[in-house]
């Protein structure tokens, strides 16, 4: 069966291969967004394939968007162009951003959600984003309104946030410091102490 056109290069090369191909010559080159990646959460095993993002990322090397999600967005349609356009004017304005990936779906993100709030309001120099992940818009509003969740989010069909973060599980939730660059991230549901562990990184 022929992929669709969204899964091919222009060239008619399908696209995962592409990426795939991009990973290793960037994993070849040694080439990195900053700082490798501190991981307070569960951590691939040793002979789990790395992803770019174990390096780094860096926001100011992504292609900007049409469109980058205003501070108070809901549920803004997008992906990682637009989630790392929000992340890279907060880094112009001096704020790191905290970036939370969870679905309606995924109950470890409904448990953590309140003291992701709680933190947003004691950290007012901290940017919150959230990514709404793999999730039909209707559960999406549902999960937002019902958790009272009203920092900026993003609802992100694709999954692309996920993979442009080197997430392996949900829910996720990485820092950016004010250089745009991915400091630290933590998979699996935050405590109190990984939380502080994370902000601690971009503080």
């Amino acid at each position: 069966m022929a992929a669709s056109p969204r899964t091919r290069s222009a060239h008619g090369v399908p696209l995962h291969l592409l990426l795939l191909l991009a990973a290793v010559l960037t994993l070849l080159a040694g080439c990195t967004g900053g700082d490798e990646v501190v991981d307070f959460g569960a951590t691939p095993d040793d002979d789990a394939p790395s992803v770019p993002a174990d390096d780094g990322v860096d926001v100011f090397e992504v292609e900007a968007p049409d469109a980058v999600p205003p501070a108070d967005a809901r549920l803004f349609s997008g992906g990682w162009p637009e989630a790392a356009a929000f992340i890279a004017r907060e880094a112009e304005a001096g704020n790191p951003t905290l970036v939370n990936i969870f679905a309606s779906w995924c109950a470890p993100c409904r448990a953590e959600m309140p003291m992701l709030l709680e933190a947003r309001d004691d950290n007012p120099d901290i940017a919150f984003l959230g990514i709404d992940h793999l999730d039909r818009l209707e559960d999406g509003e549902e999960f937002v309104e019902e958790l009272g969740i009203d920092f900026a989010t993003i609802h992100d069909l694709d999954g692309d946030v996920a993979f442009a973060v080197g997430s392996r599980g949900m829910p996720t939730t990485v820092v950016f410091d004010r250089e745009g660059q991915l400091t630290a991230r933590y998979v699996g549901e935050l405590t109190a102490a990984s939380l502080e562990d994370l902000l601690d990184q971009v503080r």
